[in-house]
C-alpha cells in the first residue's frame, strides 16, 4: 500500500514537472518570437513580401504570384503599429502560431491524455525549424498555423454529423490557400470528408449535397482569387500572371539548382535526409536530432507490443496520413528542394503521428517517457532561442553589400538573386542580375571605367555554359551566414573580373 502510494505520488510529481516545463517553454517561445522578429529581408522572396505592404502589385512582384493576400493583409494590419514591414509580417506569423496552439491541443486530445496533449503542443511548437521560420517575413509559418485550424475543422467534421462543420472546413481551406497556394494537396482531406458523408444520403441526395458543398468551397476560394484578379486589372491579366509564374516555377522539378543536375534518387535523398530529417526535425542540430530519434524509436517499440489494426484508425486518421503523404510527393515533384522551408508542415505532422502510434489512449506513461519528453522540449526550446537570437545577424548578402559600399572606386557587381536585396537597400554601387555570358560581355561596354565583380552563382552559371571563366576571374572575398536562415545564399563568394 505504501509502495503504491509512493509510486502514485512520484508519478504526480513528474506529471506536474512536465506540465510546468511545457507551459514555461511555450510562454518563452511566444515571447522570443515577438522580440526576435527579423527587421531586414534577407532574400528575394522576403523582399517581395516586405515591399507588398507598401504597394501590393503582382506585376512588380510585390509579392510574387499568387499574392498570398491573407498573409499580406495581416502584415498590413500590424504595420499600423509596427513600422518595420518585415517585422510586421514576422509578428503576424508569431500571432497565428500562438493561436494555433488551440487546434493542436484539441486534435491531440482526441487520442492523448491531457498531459500528453499539452506535451504534444509544446513538442511541436518548440521545434527549431518552425521557430526559425516564424521570425521571418515569409508565409510558411502563417500557413502552417492555419493548416492546424483546417485539420481541426476536418476532425470535427469527421466526428460530428452537422453539415456546418463541412462549411467551416471549406472556409479554413480557403484561408489556407489564400496564405499559401502550394498547400493545395491538403485538399485531399476535404475530398475524403465528402466521401465519408456518402453513407448519410441516398444517391440523389448525395449528388445534391456534393454540388452544394463544392459550390460553397468555390465561393470561399473566389473571395481571394477574385480580389486578386480585380486588383491586377481583370481576369485576363491575372491568368497571364498565373501562366507565366507556373511555367517558370514548375519546369525542371520546380526550377531548382539541385533538381536540374541530379537524379531522382539524389533528389529524394536530399528532400528526405537534408530537408525533412536534418533541417525539419533536427533544426540542423545533432543533439536535437538524436533526442527526437530516441523518442521516435521508443514510441515505435512501444507500439510493436500492441500492433496497429486497421479498425483502430479513424477516418480523420486516414485523412491526416493521406495529407502528409500527398504533400510529401508534392514537395518531391513540384517544390524547390533547395529551400527546406517547403517541407515545414511535415515535421510536426510526423511527430504527432508517432505520438499517436506510441501513446494512443494512454492516460499515463512510464516515468522515463515523461522525463524524455521534458528533456526534448527543453533542448528544442534552448536551441530555438539560440537560433532566433541570431535572426538579425547580417546575412551573407548584407556582408557583401557592406564590403562593396566601402569600395572607393566605381564598380559594378553582377549577381543572381542578390540584386533584389541590393535594390531594396538602395545601395550606392551599380549592380545587375545576369545569366548569360554574351549578355554580360555586351553590358560591360557601359562600365569601362568600373571595377567588375561577379558572385559565385554567376561564375558557376558561365562555367556551365562552357565558358572558361576561371581564367578570367580572381577570388576576392567569401561571406558566410546561417544555413537555416539562408539555405541557398549562406555562402557568397565574390570574384573580380580581369579585363
Amino acid at each position: 500500500m505504501n509502495r503504491a502510494f509512493r509510486n502514485r505520488k512520484e508519478r504526480n510529481i513528474i506529471h506536474t514537472f512536465v506540465w510546468v516545463v511545457s507551459l514555461i517553454s511555450l510562454m518563452l517561445l511566444v515571447w522570443w518570437r515577438f522580440i526576435y522578429a527579423i527587421e531586414f529581408p534577407r532574400s528575394w522572396d522576403q523582399v517581395d513580401f516586405t515591399l507588398a505592404l507598401d504597394r501590393f502589385d503582382l506585376f512588380a512582384m510585390q509579392p510574387h504570384f499568387p499574392g498570398y493576400p491573407y498573409f499580406i493583409l495581416g502584415g498590413i494590419w500590424l504595420n499600423k503599429w509596427i513600422s518595420n514591414p518585415a517585422q510586421a509580417l514576422a509578428t503576424w506569423n508569431s500571432l497565428l502560431m500562438l493561436l494555433a496552439m488551440y487546434p493542436m491541443y484539441i486534435i491531440s486530445r482526441s487520442f492523448l491524455s491531457k498531459t500528453f496533449s499539452i506535451v504534444a503542443v509544446a513538442l511541436i511548437q518548440s521545434m527549431v525549424f518552425i521557430n526559425v521560420l516564424t521570425v521571418q517575413p515569409m508565409s510558411e509559418a502563417s500557413a502552417v498555423a492555419i493548416l492546424w485550424w483546417y485539420m481541426w475543422s476536418l476532425q470535427q467534421a469527421f466526428t460530428k454529423h452537422s453539415t456546418v462543420w463541412i462549411v467551416i472546413s471549406s472556409f479554413f481551406f480557403s484561408l489556407l490557400l489564400g496564405v499559401r497556394l502550394s498547400y493545395l494537396p491538403f485538399g485531399i482531406g476535404f475530398v475524403l470528408l465528402l466521401i465519408h458523408r456518402k453513407n448519410k444520403f441516398t444517391t440523389k441526395e448525395y449528388l445534391s449535397f456534393l454540388m452544394t458543398q463544392v459550390l460553397v468551397a468555390a465561393v470561399f476560394q473566389f473571395i481571394w482569387v477574385g480580389g486578386l484578379a480585380v486588383s491586377e486589372g481583370g481576369v485576363a491579366a491575372f491568368l497571364q500572371l498565373a501562366l507565366g509564374f507556373s511555367q517558370g516555377h514548375f519546369e525542371e522539378w520546380g526550377g531548382t539548382a539541385v533538381s536540374a543536375s541530379t537524379s531522382f534518387f539524389e533528389r529524394l535523398s536530399h528532400l528526405f535526409l537534408n530537408n525533412i530529417v536534418w533541417t525539419g526535425l533536427g533544426g540542423q542540430h545533432l543533439f536535437v536530432l538524436i533526442s527526437l530519434f530516441t523518442l521516435i524509436i521508443y514510441l515505435s517499440m512501444k507500439r510493436l507490443k500492441r500492433p496497429i489494426w486497421i479498425r483502430e484508425v479513424s477516418w480523420f486518421g486516414w485523412a491526416f496520413a493521406s495529407m502528409a503523404f500527398i504533400y510529401f510527393l508534392w514537395a518531391l515533384f513540384a517544390q524547390n528542394i533547395d529551400k527546406p522551408r517547403h517541407i515545414l508542415p511535415l515535421p510536426g505532422m510526423v511527430l504527432l503521428g508517432f505520438l499517436w502510434i506510441g501513446l494512443k489512449k494512454q492516460s499515463d506513461g512510464p516515468k522515463r517517457m515523461l522525463l524524455l519528453l521534458a528533456v526534448i522540449i527543453s533542448v528544442q526550446s534552448v536551441v530555438s532561442y539560440i537560433n532566433m537570437k541570431e535572426a538579425n545577424d547580417p546575412a551573407a548578402v548584407y556582408q557583401l553589400i557592406d564590403y562593396l559600399e566601402d569600395e572607393s572606386e566605381p564598380l559594378i557587381v553582377y549577381t543572381w538573386e542578390e540584386t533584389r536585396v541590393m535594390s531594396f537597400n538602395r545601395v550606392s554601387f551599380e549592380h545587375e542580375q545576369i545569366y548569360t555570358y554574351s549578355t554580360f560581355l555586351a553590358d560591360l561596354r557601359y562600365y569601362e571605367n568600373h571595377r567588375v565583380y561577379l558572385t559565385e552563382q554567376v561564375v558557376e552559371g558561365f562555367a556551365k555554359q562552357g565558358i572558361p571563366i576561371e581564367d578570367q576571374v580572381k577570388r576576392i572575398q567569401t561571406f558566410h551566414s546561417s544555413t537555416l536562415y539562408d539555405p541557398v545564399y549562406h555562402d557568397i563568394v565574390l570574384y573580380e573580373f580581369l579585363k
